[in-house]
């Protein structure tokens, strides 16, 4: 009972206090009532009618369920291009270098260890500003980044297609993959609604992370 969602719940309640009061009224009730002689079989079609209900229920759950389970599929299948295009991605815009401009030890190597080891998100999140993404696209190197982000986007969007329901919707885009492509969508003036920027004021924005190579 406390797994059903509270609206079934309180529904279920209110059901089963109206049988109740109206077989106690019609129990009341002269013998000449039709009602209250056909009691058993206004019970057993409550019965029926709440056993159809939950036959709905329980096939929406598996409907959603499988629903899911396509989309952390599709997800793990599309996470090592992500990752792999993230890196290329952040090291074009230069959101992470080996060496600064000012001379000193960047953080590339970091990032880089932690995704030989096998975090496929280390690079994607270095992508949360925007402003950045939009500073990079400037020259011949810019170019390339908008080819590397619009084919990031590409692969994300064949992953947020699955997304039927605005629950999956916000876990995918709470994800660091999931943040990355908001980001670059935003920075290629592809969210006139805001509705992508919205996902990213889930998260705090760690600025200094992308500030080491700037003068």
């Amino acid at each position: 009972m406390r797994e059903l969602p509270l609206v079934w719940r309180l529904g279920l309640v209110a059901i089963a206090v109206a049988a109740l009061v109206f077989v106690a009224w019609k129990s009341a009730a002269s013998k000449d009532d039709w009602m209250g002689e056909h009691l058993a079989e206004f019970l057993g079609a409550v019965a029926s009618a709440a056993a159809l209900a939950f036959i709905a229920y329980a096939a929406n759950i598996q409907a959603r369920q499988a629903r899911s389970q396509e989309l952390l599929n599709a997800y793990d299948l599309a996470r090592g291009d992500l990752g792999a295009q993230a890196r290329t991605i952040a090291i074009t815009a230069r959101l992470v270098v080996e060496e600064k401009k000012g001379g000193g030890q960047g953080k590339l190597e970091v990032y880089q260890r932690a995704y030989d080891a096998g975090d496929r998100t280390a690079f994607a999140q270095l992508i949360i500003q925007p402003r950045r993404i939009i500073e990079a696209f400037d020259g011949e190197a810019g170019k390339r980044l908008k080819h590397q982000a619009l084919r990031y986007i590409a692969i994300f969007d064949s992953v947020a297609a699955l997304t039927q329901e605005q629950a999956l919707e916000s876990v995918l885009f709470r994800l660091p993959l999931g943040r990355a492509y908001c980001v670059l969508k935003i920075a290629l003036q592809d969210d006139r609604s805001g509705r992508l920027a919205g996902f990213l004021k889930l998260s705090p924005d760690p600025e200094p992370m992308l500030s080491e190579d700037q003068p």
